[in-house]
């Protein structure tokens, strides 16, 4: 096999470790770092680079600067024996439920500090809702102040590939 195209391989690999397990963190165990990207709340531009950036924290065992699959298989490993309460290698549905609370934590401690504007650690009912408030000016793709499936369906780009306007 070539060079490059074990490079392209590996970055693919990569890229999907990064969608599969660093999204969700089952990898680290780490919950509640707070969120790693561009901004207060993330989502900016250095969103996505915020996520490389915990894969390398999460797989980078010998902190090389290269992740491995030797090293994503040992970290793995690592984190399901973390969660196999009665040893037996494998995980009941108990187990997992754990494994995935705590996996899940991180992005729970994300969420709460994007609904907390002023950082002040409480989220107050106007900031949990201020991410719905405009909600219905930006789905209802007709005007008449109700989202429908309709609405749903019909996105800009269908209109500018002569999609049906309604």
């Amino acid at each position: 096999m070539k060079t490059s195209t074990k490079v392209m391989l590996a970055v693919g690999a990569i890229a999907l470790g990064t969608t599969t397990m660093v999204g969700v963190g089952l990898a680290d165990g780490k919950g509640g770092r707070g969120y790693h990207g561009a901004g207060h709340h993330g989502g900016g531009p250095g969103w996505h680079s915020g996520r490389m950036e915990r894969l390398f924290e999460q797989f980078d065992t010998n902190q090389d600067g290269v992740v491995t699959q030797v090293e994503i298989d040992e970290v793995r490993s690592s984190r399901l024996a973390e969660f196999d309460a009665d040893g037996d290698g494998s995980l009941t549905l108990e187990e997992y439920q754990a494994l995935w609370l705590d996996a899940m934590r991180e992005r729970m401690v994300d969420q709460f500090q994007a609904h907390d504007d002023d950082g002040d650690g409480l989220v107050t009912v106007e900031e949990f809702g201020e991410r719905y408030d405009s909600m219905v000016g930006r789905l209802d793709r007709n005007d008449d102040g109700e989202i429908t499936q309709d609405d749903l369906r019909r996105r800009p780009r269908d209109r500018d590939r002569g999609g049906n306007d309604g």
